[in-house]
């Protein structure tokens, strides 16, 4: 009779959480457990919704998998907005790899964050496939600055500065200067390496030094014009830059020694 009871109960549970579901876009059709089943990523709303839960859902974008007939089989990420949220313009694409070399294919999702300070960026969000579930690690990663190399190490350039080039002197014209890490995705974590690449920041510390000797000199032969202001700014930039060369050379330090 026991036996019986929770039986039901747990139809009773299946059944009230089982809802059918509107596909907005398919993104993968994939293989993705390598149980010889083809299964789709895709965005989704539920298909009965009253007024009430669709004014709650609006901001929000569910992506989920699901089989090829657009059952729902998990709900692996959302993204919630204080705005209404388009799925066609929020969601850039959705790329497959496996991340930490356990012959599992990871998931990362690259997405418009609406709500930033710089909503024309594009965000990277990296899901790990642990026993056929997908977590997703709380680092994000903007996808311009980053590379990720054919050992599946990622290469991420952080800017030091707001602004990228200087007043005057078209011919001087600097790159914006960045700080550069190495990271692992090792289990269900992402870890610095730095120290895995010393040649690469030996060779950085020794770049970022000769640059900023030139700067050094740059400023001691600076000719100043009648333009106090154009002087004052240049000479500003040429500074900031120095600040960020020894802020390079004293984090690539830490790394060798």
């Amino acid at each position: 009779m026991r036996i019986l009871l929770l039986l039901f109960l747990c139809s009773i549970l299946t059944h009230s959480e089982t809802r059918e579901i509107n596909v907005l876009n398919i993104f993968e059709e994939t293989p993705i457990f390598n149980d010889g089943v083809t299964y789709n990523i895709v965005t989704y709303e539920y298909a009965s919704q009253n007024v009430t839960e669709y004014a709650k859902d609006s901001g929000t974008i569910k992506v989920g998998i699901t089989s090829t007939d657009n059952v729902l089989l998990d709900l692996i990420w959302e993204y919630q907005s204080i705005s209404d949220v388009d799925s066609t313009n929020l969601i850039q694409s959705i790329d497959l790899m496996d991340l930490n070399h356990d012959q599992l294919k990871d998931i990362v999702i690259n997405y418009t964050d609406l709500d930033s300070d710089f909503p024309d960026q594009v965000i990277s969000s990296f899901l790990i496939n642990h026993n056929n579930k997908f977590q997703e690690i709380s680092e994000t990663f903007v996808k311009t600055r980053y590379e990720m190399l054919d050992n599946a190490h990622l290469k991420y350039e952080t800017p030091l500065t707001m602004f990228g080039r200087p007043y005057i002197e078209d011919e001087s014209q600097k790159n914006s200067n960045y700080w550069v890490d190495y990271y692992e995705f090792q289990g269900l974590k992402l870890v610095n390496i730095n120290q895995k690449y010393r040649a690469f920041f030996e060779t950085y510390r020794q770049d970022s030094s000769q640059k900023m000797n030139d700067l050094l000199h740059r400023i001691k032969v600076y000719k100043m014009t009648d333009e106090i202001t154009i002087n004052q700014l240049q000479l500003e930039e040429y500074f900031n830059q120095i600040t960020e060369l020894k802020t390079i050379i004293y984090r690539a330090n830490k790394v060798l020694y």
